[in-house]
Order: structure tokens, then sequence, then C-alpha cells
């Protein structure tokens, strides 16, 4: 019953994924402006050449926002770390660590999407295909993906006779003409 308890191995997948993605995507800002192009360590953020110019909130060393939410990256791994180490421990609250940390990639993902559309001050002169491509379909992922995950991990949060309303106990026996 133990293994009941523990992340499939898809989502497991999922938090190494993004414990990597992560402590690299946040570094990429905290380094900055080493890590922009032309920067001393440009080359550890190669792809980020052509990401920065369609999401010109990671070339901008003033934009607050993008560095809150790379420090909310840290975080996340943190947490992603821990519940992976909870996994292998067999741990009674690695599912609702895991659950926890992925509402939380989930809404700050949402929040950035946000945050681009609402304002075209750091998407100005971006082509719709760049939008697209560049912006939309990779970031996507982080919204799709935690979604999937926290869909498995709620219908494992509770046990089934709990979930399916099959066994709802019952505090009072009525009395019946058999009995």
């Amino acid at each position: 019953m133990e293994s009941a308890l523990q992340m499939p191995g898809w989502v497991l997948y999922w938090f190494y994924s993004t414990a990597v993605i992560c402590t690299w995507d946040a570094s990429f800002i905290v380094f900055r402006p080493h890590s922009l192009p032309g920067g001393s360590l440009a080359s550890i953020w190669y792809l980020y050449k052509h990401y920065v110019t369609v999401d010109q909130r990671y070339n901008d060393l003033k934009d607050d926002f993008v560095f809150a939410q790379s420090l909310l990256n840290y975080v996340e791994v943190i947490l992603n770390i821990i519940a992976i180490f909870m996994h292998y421990r067999k741990s009674r609250h690695t599912l609702p660590l895991a659950f926890t940390v992925t509402v939380m990639t989930f809404w700050k993902t949402v929040l950035y999407f946000l945050m681009y559309v609402v304002s075209d001050t750091y998407r100005k002169n971006n082509t719709m295909t760049e939008h697209i491509f560049l912006f939309l379909i990779p970031n996507g992922v982080w919204v799709v993906l935690p979604f999937l995950v926290m869909v498995k991990l709620w219908g494992m949060l509770l046990p089934p006779s709990a979930s399916d309303g099959s066994r709802v106990p019952n505090s009072r026996k009525r009395k019946t003409k058999a009995s």
C-alpha cells in the first residue's frame, strides 16, 4: 500500500526536469548582465539570445517582477528536491508536498502569462510567429504539464473509498423490520 502513496514515474520525471530547468532559468536572471548575449556567461544560456528578444523582461535589468519570479523558481526547486527525497523515503507527506509545489508552479506561470498579455511593454515589435513559437508554446508547457500533474496527484490524495463516494460511513444504524 505504501507504493500507492508515491508519485507516478512520469510525475517524478517532471519533478527532476523542473528542478534542472527552473534552476537554469532563474540563474539566467540572477546572473544578468553576464548571462545576457555578449556577456561572459552567455554561452551557458545560448538559446536565451532568441528568447530575450521576445520576452523582453528577461533583457531588462531593472525589471523587479522577473527577478522576484526567479527567486520563486529557486523556492520551487528546493521544494521539488525535497519532494523527490520524500518520494524515495516513502514519506506519507510526499503527495501533499508534490501537489502544493505543482500548484505553485502552475499559478506562478499563469501570473507570468497574464503579466505578458496585459502589458505590451515587454513584447513590442514581436511578430505573431515569435509570440507563438518562442513564448506561448515553450511557456504553455509550464501551464499544461503542471495542470496534468495536479489532476493526477489530486486523485491520489484521497483514499479510493473516500473519493468515489461508494463507502460513506453512516454514524447511525437505522432499524429495519429484519432487525
